[in-house]
């Protein structure tokens, strides 16, 4: 078999895997968004079997046959050398992993999301608690085998897992900066005496009102309602479907309509970044799955923070703002906006209604349970308390229960190594976001309602090529920089100094 046969074959067991891999993501759709209780156990169970079969093809003789002897020829197009270079790494990744094995990881992450669920409805840490147990002791299990291992730093193979390159003392470096730098800010803003005025962020808006200015902004910002959609879930997130199908969800409340607005922002970042990937990404079956989270999370921080909650973008949606919420927010100007969705909230414990300043002080406080978790050194039963002692500690805030403390997000129902990609994006977000500032002038541009211009400009610059290199390499490639958190650090220095008037 030549090569262009063994391409061929390979493509086809791709095709394969992503029917399969597409027809689980719409079930998985269905079980966080509309499907009834009684119903996801039967969800559950078929997102099982379909992730089963899958990992069945990836261990496959012939599948890891094609992929050695295509990753050691080194033939092909950019995008195809692209592919078997990942595939051959999660290769080497699971060459331990029995399918019984993997088929118990599936059905761990499934038992746990509904547990997890169930825990949040009463309110109760202990009720998720072995279901944690058990995604710990199986993420252990599952790292122990890989040829790399580190029993001294068994978080290092998750880093890996999310952003290839990064090493745990890199991001040790990188969060101490965050602390460092962040935690007196804090402190001075504590001690600050100008307060924005947030009495109007409290202010009933009826849902149907909230679901129009979230249509609107997803539009305004470029999304494409053709290849998308958008409803709601209990933990929003953005799923992408297909090529031409990528769907936004939020969570509405009647008295939060800022937290609608950003998660809306947020979300259709990611939805923005799925739109706009080159077309040769799906042809060669590289897929949204080639793109590091760091990438997708630096894209939707980028939209929500950088550019959501920049003066310019207010003053441009302040009209529509006025139109839609004419009854309830006509005594609000453009100032007192900007400066509400930017104020600092020092007594919140919830990641998601974090403001721009302490969210990275969020996921710090995650990396670190995260670390102790891998290293098997933490009690279980007890970590919702080690969560509320940190809060305390590093964000000065007292955790009231479970529900606003360790239930609050979904992601440790899916193991582990997730959540600092959330701070790295930040930081990503913060390097091109500088960058595209002396490149096009984009304050104005975002000013004037160019937000196609925007777009463009990502499109070209940091969307073009993210599937095709490493997070190291392509935000050099964009920037010219190595990876660091000073653009940031200095960003929200001289926005907060400002705010508060320091």
């Amino acid at each position: 078999m030549d090569n262009r046969e063994k391409w061929n074959r390979l493509g086809k067991l791709m095709e394969e895997m992503e029917n399969l891999q597409h027809i689980r993501a719409v079930l998985s759709f269905d079980s966080e968004t509309i499907c009834p209780l009684g119903g996801q156990e039967e969800d559950s169970r078929d997102i099982v079997y379909l992730s089963d079969k899958i990992f069945a093809i990836l261990k496959s003789e012939e599948f890891q046959s094609l992929v050695k002897e295509l990753y050691e020829s080194n033939d092909g197009d950019e995008y195809s050398r692209r592919l078997v270079t990942l595939l051959y790494r999660d290769m080497k990744k699971n060459e331990k992993v029995t399918l019984e094995l993997q088929s118990q990881w599936n059905k761990a992450q499934q038992d746990a999301f509904h547990l997890w669920a169930e825990a949040r409805e009463k309110k109760d840490y202990s009720l998720f608690a072995p279901a944690l147990e058990r995604i710990c002791s199986l993420s252990r299990t599952l790292v122990s085998l890989r040829e790399d291992y580190d029993k001294e730093h068994p978080y290092q193979s998750l880093i890996d897992d999310y952003e290839p390159g990064f090493t745990e003392q890199e991001l040790d470096e990188f969060f101490s900066a965050l602390q460092e730098e962040i935690v007196p800010l804090l402190k001075k803003i504590r001690n600050s005496t100008y307060r924005p005025r947030e009495d109007f962020l409290s202010r009933p808006i009826p849902l149907f009102k909230q679901e129009e200015f979230s249509r609107a902004l997803l539009k305004l910002n470029g999304f494409d309602f053709r290849r998308g959609a958008l409803t709601t879930t209990i933990h929003p997130f953005t799923s992408q479907i297909g090529k031409d199908d990528v769907r936004v969800t939020t969570h509405y409340d009647e008295t939060s309509f800022a937290s609608n607005l950003y998660t809306i922002v947020h979300e259709g970042g990611h939805a923005l970044f799925g739109q706009n990937i080159p077309t040769e990404v799906f042809t060669s079956h590289l897929g949204e799955g080639s793109l590091t989270m760091a990438k997708h999370e630096s894209v939707s921080r980028f939209y929500e923070n950088l550019i959501g909650r920049s003066r310019d973008y207010i003053h441009l949606i302040y009209p529509l703002f006025r139109k839609i919420f004419a009854v309830e927010m006509s005594d609000v100007t453009e100032e007192e906006l900007y400066e509400a969705v930017n104020a600092v909230h020092l007594d919140n414990p919830i990641r998601m209604e974090a403001d721009e300043l302490t969210y990275s002080l969020h996921i710090l406080i995650r990396y670190l349970l995260e670390k102790e978790l891998m290293s098997g050194k933490s009690d279980l039963s007890s970590l919702n308390k080690k969560w509320n002692e940190l809060y305390f500690e590093i964000l000065g805030v007292t955790v009231k229960d479970d529900l606003e403390g360790i239930l609050q997000d979904v992601h440790w129902t899916s193991g582990f190594g997730y959540f600092p990609t959330y701070a790295m994006g930040n930081a990503l977000g913060a390097m091109y976001f500088y960058k595209m500032q002396k490149d096009i002038g984009s304050d104005e541009l975002i000013r004037q309602g160019k937000m196609v211009d925007i777009l463009d400009w990502i499109r070209q610059n940091v969307f073009a090529r993210a599937s095709l290199m490493d997070t190291k390499e392509w935000i050099g490639q964009i920037t010219g920089e190595k990876f660091s958190p000073r653009r940031y650090l200095d960003y929200l220095k001289e926005k907060f100094s400002r705010l508060y008037r320091l």
